[in-house]
């Protein structure tokens, strides 16, 4: 079905008329990825910024996609307000991962630069969202609701991990090719939400993106992981 969702999935179970599973199943299989990640990070996370920022990502992106994974579970209980936490809380993931980026700038003024823009970006982000979730009906059109953290996720992922990414490519290690081609992933999800495009009730266009957002962890954890002796952090 294209231009166009599906009639949402309904699922009565122990009493309660839930929505969506399918879209739960992928959330915790994400949950369960970063939580993972963020596991094994957890030795290297006292040894440089770099590592404890990226593991901090991984937490928010992973809590954030279980929450929200559960707003659409009790979307008939909780409405618009369940699903709030995660789109905030994806904001708050991306900007830990551009904190992690900017952790290797080899200029230290121009790191501050960039770590204080990150901050405020993040801060007048939330600020706006908090009033869009209290003054834009969002009842008829959710998506007016994840422009915002879209676009704040969008600045962060293009300057830190595409820009700094080819930077850090030549700078530090070939490695670090799979932050950009991490992004590059995420592109047809943008084709595919934009244009309702979905293969199947059980298998729509969020479950597709799902199946990209984990493959794009598998790659971020690539490029973390390129030397296991920190060589990449020596000299930042």
């Amino acid at each position: 079905m294209i231009g166009q969702d599906f009639p949402k999935i309904e699922w009565h179970f122990l009493g309660l008329d839930l929505l969506e599973p399918n879209a739960i199943i992928g959330d915790i299989i994400l949950f369960s990825i970063s939580l993972w990640i963020a596991s094994s990070l957890q030795i290297r996370s006292d040894s440089h910024p770099f590592y404890s920022y990226w593991r901090k990502f991984f937490l928010w992106f992973g809590w954030g996609f279980l929450f929200g994974g559960f707003g659409h579970l009790l979307y008939n209980y909780l409405g618009l307000w369940g699903k709030y936490p995660a789109w905030l809380m994806g904001m708050v993931g991306t900007y830990f991962l551009s904190l992690a980026q900017i952790s290797l700038w080899p200029n230290e003024r121009q790191k501050n630069i960039f770590r204080w823009s990150a901050t405020l970006i993040l801060f007048l982000g939330i600020i706006i969202e908090i009033m869009v979730f209290n003054l834009v009906n969002l009842s008829f059109d959710q998506s007016k609701g994840l422009v915002l953290p879209s676009l704040i996720s969008g600045i962060y992922m293009l300057f830190s991990l595409v820009y700094m990414g080819i930077y850090y490519q030549k700078y530090y290690h070939s490695n670090f090719k799979f932050f950009w081609m991490a992004v590059l992933m995420l592109l047809p999800s943008a084709l595919i939400q934009n244009q309702k495009i979905n293969l199947h009730q059980w298998f729509d266009r969020n479950d597709f993106s799902h199946i990209l957002l984990a493959f794009t962890l598998l790659l971020y954890w690539k490029g973390i992981s390129a030397y296991q002796d920190k060589k990449y952090v020596k000299n930042a």
